[in-house]
């Protein structure tokens, strides 16, 4: 797969922490030059009236529509204002690892023996030591990938201890945020036990020592990220963040490699949980970057994030109609519980008269279910006004019983390891 080529018209500048010899520049428009177009959109007209009739203030909304070739800017307002992003800035989190990493990148996790192993009683004289790398998704099957690669080797006891070094979390369904240490050491050693590995100390933290004995890859970061972004998964992005360097890391990221101030944007964050901020403005500049990245690459957006109405996750049941289905890939925003109600949807719609659309849609303070409505109406109307929809090429669902693609590697005695820096 193609890499990342370094385009001589703009460097990327990364700081230590995301810094990669394989990343790229990323092309975004200047909005100083950006042209602004004349023709009325009614659909936009009909969308604030809307907006004002039920009682939302105008102040709390943002939007901007610019076509991707260009970019001509269609509407504005408040593009300039920060607002807070919620699960959009998934989105930034997502462009910073593809920097850092590159699509094919895989998280990787080692397993060491850190004293002998008898074959005689398949026992391990010491301590079993996982070394973990944020790996944001492994999970109960690989757990049991694992324990099945450490019998193969003669490992059915361990005589001393689970010790954890690293960051190793361990992913589960149905959690809002990433499982804490002490519950991924504890689920992970649930699932070593129950494959048939008996551990005979306690469960302890500290520093890698012994043999390698497994490594265990991830899926590619591409996937990863599809997940992630179609999903809203806060567990998946928050470890993804950590992999990157935190949320200073990625806003660093951010400033440099795109030319946003510090005023365009704040991460909190990674998962855009509690309090982030970004303008519309620079919300396009991000979706542009990833575009761009994943171009170099020969991707496409959808590649990492969900098309709505065909896709499971957070856009399954939206933008699904018959004359919208397929035309639309964004990430959506939902805060409940944090400034009266946060609600964005920020993406691509294919249009057949304009080609190509960005856009970015914040609403604050009002029910966000009732802003969810009001999104997929105006973008509805938005694309029947630009002639139609164009959809994208995916018609079948790219998260559906989908085939995991992690790997196990097994080191026999004697068997020289590869580098961690060769694991992606």
């Amino acid at each position: 797969m193609k890499r990342l080529a370094i385009l001589p018209f703009l460097i990327l500048l990364l700081p230590a922490s995301v810094r990669h010899p394989k990343t790229a520049a990323f092309l975004v428009a200047d909005p100083q030059t950006s042209s602004h177009e004349q023709r009325h959109l009614q659909s936009v007209a009909d969308y604030k009236d809307t907006l004002n009739a039920r009682g939302h203030s105008l102040a709390d909304q943002g939007l901007l529509i610019e076509s991707l070739n260009g970019p001509t800017i269609l509407a504005e307002h408040n593009p300039d204002i920060t607002f807070n992003p919620a699960s959009v800035m998934k989105l930034a989190t997502s462009l910073a690892a593809l920097a850092r990493f590159g699509p094919d990148h895989r998280y990787r996790t080692n397993f060491f023996a850190d004293g002998r192993i008898d074959s005689s009683t398949r026992r391990l004289e010491g301590d079993l030591v996982v070394e973990g790398a944020a790996d944001p998704m492994f999970s109960m099957h690989d757990a049991q990938e694992v324990a099945t690669g450490l019998s193969k080797l003669g490992v059915s006891r361990v005589r001393g201890a689970l010790r954890i070094s690293g960051s190793f979390y361990y992913f589960a369904t149905g959690y809002s945020s990433n499982l804490s240490r002490e519950t991924s050491a504890a689920k992970l050693r649930g699932v070593l036990e129950q494959a048939g590995i008996r551990i005979e100390g306690g469960t302890v933290f500290g520093e890698k020592s012994g043999t390698l004995l497994v490594s265990h890859y991830s899926d590619q970061l591409s996937r990863i990220l599809l997940y992630q972004n179609a999903h809203s998964s806060n567990a998946v992005a928050e470890v993804v963040g950590e992999s990157l360097g935190g949320p200073p890391a990625i806003q660093s990221f951010l400033t440099r490699s795109l030319g946003l101030r510090h005023a365009d944007i704040y991460v909190g964050r990674a998962s855009g949980l509690e309090f982030n901020r970004i303008t519309p403005r620079a919300s396009l500049k991000v979706l542009r970057g990833l575009l761009a990245a994943l171009g170099s690459y020969s991707l496409k957006l959808e590649d990492i994030m969900p098309v709505a109405g065909i896709d499971s996750g957070t856009l399954r049941d939206r933008l699904h109609g018959e004359q919208v289905r397929g035309a639309v890939i964004a990430k959506t925003g939902t805060l409940v519980s944090l400034e009266k109600g946060v609600s964005t949807l920020v993406g691509l719609v294919y249009t057949r008269g304009r080609g190509p659309l960005l856009f970015a849609i914040f609403n604050s303070s009002g029910d966000v279910h009732g802003y969810r409505r009001l999104q997929d109406g105006f973008i509805e109307r938005l694309i029947e006004e630009e002639g139609g929809p164009l959809p994208v090429s995916r018609t079948e669902d790219a998260l559906a019983e989908a085939e995991r693609d992690s790997i196990v590697q097994v080191f026999q005695e004697g068997q020289q390891p590869r580098s961690r820096d060769s694991a992606d």
